[in-house]
């Protein structure tokens, strides 16, 4: 009965370990509303807690990341940003889907959608 518990306790720790390692690096799960669900209400948002909400990324493409006028592939392209650009992202909705990716951010300030596939976001973004 004592080598069965020991083989039953060496095997659970193996498990629990290659657990550990699969998971490590992964990235945390963070809470993000889901659109058309009804949440609490909250109180209204002054003009800098509006502003504070935007997030910043970073273009991780390996070359030009178009700027489209909707958050699709067929949108008329109105810009580019170059890799490693830093931008400021609104929001994001879901579109077409960009190499197994169909979430998009909507730039901060100025008109225009990139694909989430191609920028990494710091923070998470809220839905538009």
């Amino acid at each position: 009965m004592g080598q069965r518990n020991k083989q039953v306790r060496t095997l659970m720790a193996t498990a629990a370990l290659g657990v550990g390692l699969l998971l490590q690096g992964a990235p945390a799960a963070v809470a993000q509303p889901v659109p058309g669900e009804a949440t609490a209400a909250a109180p209204e948002a002054s003009a800098e807690s509006v502003r504070s909400s935007d997030v910043e990324g970073i273009v991780v493409s390996r070359v030009t990341l178009h700027v489209r006028a909707r958050a699709t592939t067929s949108s008329q392209v109105l810009g580019s940003l170059e890799p490693s650009e830093k931008v400021r992202l609104s929001c994001q909705a879901k579109g077409s889907s960009v190499e197994g990716n169909n979430i998009w951010y909507r730039l901060h300030g100025e008109p225009g959608w990139v694909s989430a596939r191609f920028v990494h976001n710091y923070t998470p973004v809220r839905w538009c």
